[in-house]
């Protein structure tokens, strides 16, 4: 199954929901477990466009879902200056910093996971939409 869904978001306030509800399209689509850790990440990034890009109503955030047999790629994209991600693991960074677990999220639940800067911040990251099949299968197996 290749699949490739687009949505241009308003910032703002509004943006997380938003984001959510664009991703209502996929329920039939996923695996319900990657998909919960694919709402997850998205909240999270888009929270990060709104409170650190500073996207409001009036300017946009795109997001991409790009399914492909057994990968799935979200991107989430602003027009801000983007980041350079951090060298030291993530999860000591927001331990450090009493916040930003949100890329503590991404680096724990995505397969892999990046920030390109090219007309904006593109951060995007991949899970495995098969995820639940493989453990389904060990699991039938040992019962056996």
């Amino acid at each position: 199954m290749n699949d490739q869904m687009s949505f241009e978001l308003a910032g703002g306030p509004y943006a997380v929901t938003a984001s959510r509800l664009a991703l209502a399209g996929l329920e039939d689509r996923l695996d319900p477990n990657v998909l919960f850790d694919i709402r997850l990440l998205v909240s999270e990034l888009v929270t990060n466009c709104v409170k650190h890009a500073r996207v409001g109503p009036e300017e946009s955030i795109v997001l991409t879902v790009d399914i492909q047999d057994h990968t799935v790629r979200v991107s989430v994209v602003d027009e801000g200056p983007g980041f350079e991600p951090p060298e030291t693991p993530v999860s000591e960074q927001a331990a450090e910093a009493g916040s930003g677990w949100g890329l503590f999220l991404v680096d724990q639940l995505s397969d892999a996971w990046g920030v390109e800067r090219q007309n904006g911040a593109n951060v995007w990251f991949e899970l495995q939409g098969r995820r639940d099949d493989a453990s389904a299968d060990s699991a039938d197996r040992e019962v056996a």
